[in-house]
């Protein structure tokens, strides 16, 4: 359990933070005292998570911005803005992702190269333009990128989103070793399954199909976005201020079945 206050002074900027994860993750932020802001391309999600957080009475604040993060020039005047109205960022989370289900013969380039604009250049694109802010200021960092167990193993019908996820845990190691030193840490979390909103319109469309692959996780279940938000925490936290280019996987085991365990 972490203190209420955890984050108060601390401010955090969250990508796709308008549903799902994002928003479980600037709710848990703003709990713990954090000034949050969260950027999308969709206005309505990203008013509905700040209306939430208001509602609830936080002791942290919501504010919000529209952003496509392929759009490096608008990135900039973004982040640059959130800088300015709290001096700094001190924690930015890459959350934002795309994805669909295809099989690779039939996926174009367009819609390959769609996903890896969104997950792995966004991610980049977002973690430079903090840390150079960071760097300046010699204050040091934590950067969060949302990854995906399917970086690590085939990915069927997903091949886009398994390429972006690797390069996304490869560039967190090298940016970790790179930033280190000015005192910015860089880790991934990796959750396996997740149900969202988002997802189960998307991707578990198969009630049966998801209780069968369920089934088959240790813990019996796919994960949820409470489930990661602990996690974020943690990495965001003192106590995690010397661990960098870490990949922390949530899963449920699911990663761990092998024959004749499956």
């Amino acid at each position: 359990m972490f203190q209420e206050d955890l984050f108060k002074q601390k401010s955090v900027l969250i990508t796709g933070g308008g549903t799902g994860i994002g928003r479980a993750l600037a709710l848990e932020f703003a709990r713990h005292g954090a000034q949050v802001g969260i950027i999308g391309r969709r206005e309505e999600p990203l008013q509905g998570t700040c209306k939430l957080v208001d509602d609830a009475g936080f002791e942290g604040a919501c504010t919000y911005k529209t952003l496509d993060i392929r759009e490096e020039e608008d990135a900039r005047e973004v982040v640059q803005s959130f800088w300015d109205k709290w001096g700094r960022i001190d924690i930015l989370i890459n959350n934002a992702g795309g994805n669909f289900v295809a099989p690779a013969h039939a996926m174009s380039t367009k819609g390959f190269r769609s996903v890896i604009e969104i997950n792995l250049i966004g991610t980049f694109t977002m973690s430079r333009l903090v840390a150079e802010l960071q760097l300046a200021d010699g204050q040091g960092g934590r950067i969060i990128n949302m990854s995906a167990t399917n970086a690590h193993n085939g990915s069927p019908m997903m091949v886009h989103s398994g390429a972006s996820k690797a390069g996304i845990n490869s560039m967190t190691e090298t940016l970790a070793v790179e930033w280190g030193a000015a005192g910015i840490t860089v880790n991934a979390i990796l959750p396996g399954p997740v149900r969202t909103e988002g997802s189960d319109e998307r991707l578990w469309t198969d009630e049966e199909t998801v209780n069968k692959l369920e089934a088959r996780i240790p813990r019996g279940r796919f994960a949820r976005p409470d489930d990661i938000t602990g996690a974020a925490l943690f990495l965001a936290s003192p106590q995690a201020s010397l661990i960098t280019g870490a990949m922390l996987v949530i899963d449920g085991g699911d990663r761990l079945r092998v024959p004749p365990f499956v």
